[in-house]
């Protein structure tokens, strides 16, 4: 859609339809949960990096250390992509943080950002950081692929490349999951870091979906509502426990 586009028109919400140039001849509702969405993750996306970077260091050998450099990268340029479509917005990034912080318009769910969040909790250990890729970030890969269908192009076309690299960090933290249950067993203390991050994962998908959530469907930013995502991660982990032989 260019800036030419009749005032009919305007109001497809088909999968990137609306650009820029759009952008002023949208309704107030549109652009406030634009922005909104867009704040939220790249605050998500900035906290994965910021809150695990002190692992870097801690990594058990250098090749785990390289490999997770790259993730902490990743996530960084992650949040960079979203930031500065917001900028090109109008909307500066202190002002996109006290959206996703609750210090603007109305407060976030607090429990949908307590995995990204708890990454720099003092009692953890090398295992909880690759939890958080094994669940979290498969959270995400469900979130991000949502997005990939939004109807704001240029929000659209960044989600397919974070998308990508998502991928990436999802297999790392199973690798890892896989080492560690074969070095550790079935302990009590696996069970409960797993259980605690699986929780972490089902909780980023935010509240069951309200009216607010007919809304963003109606406005193509959210295709599916997050009671559809939570579904779809929760059988996908459970296939994945089927395959490591551990379905309990």
């Amino acid at each position: 859609m260019s800036h030419t586009a009749t005032a009919e028109a305007v109001h497809d919400y088909s999968p990137s339809a609306v650009d820029f140039a759009d952008l002023p001849n949208m309704p107030e509702e549109y652009r406030t949960e634009l922005v909104r969405l867009m704040a939220i993750q790249a605050y998500s996306e900035e906290k994965a990096s910021t809150e695990g970077i002190e692992w870097i260091a801690k990594s058990p050998d250098y090749k785990r250390r390289r490999v997770f450099a790259k993730i902490i990268a990743e996530e960084a340029q992650h949040s960079y992509l979203i930031y500065n479509l917001l900028e090109r917005m109008g909307v500066p990034e202190k002002e996109a943080i006290a959206i996703a912080e609750g210090r603007s318009q109305r407060p976030m769910h607090d429990a949908s950002l307590e995995g990204p969040l708890s990454v720099g909790d003092d009692e953890n250990e090398w295992i909880d950081i690759m939890l958080n890729h094994m669940f979290l970030d498969r959270a995400g890969k469900f979130m991000v692929g949502n997005f990939c269908e939004a109807s704001f192009k240029p929000w659209a076309e960044a989600n397919k490349i974070i998308l990508r690299e998502e991928r990436g960090h999802i297999g790392f933290g199973f690798a890892e999951l896989r080492t560690y249950l074969a070095e550790k067993g079935d302990t009590d203390e696996a069970r409960i870091k797993i259980s605690n991050w699986y929780a972490k994962g089902l909780n980023f998908f935010g509240p069951p979906s309200t009216a607010r959530g007919a809304r963003l469907s109606a406005y193509g930013l959210k295709r599916k509502d997050n009671e559809t995502l939570r579904n779809e991660f929760r059988e996908e982990v459970e296939e994945v426990f089927a395959e490591i032989g551990r379905p309990d």
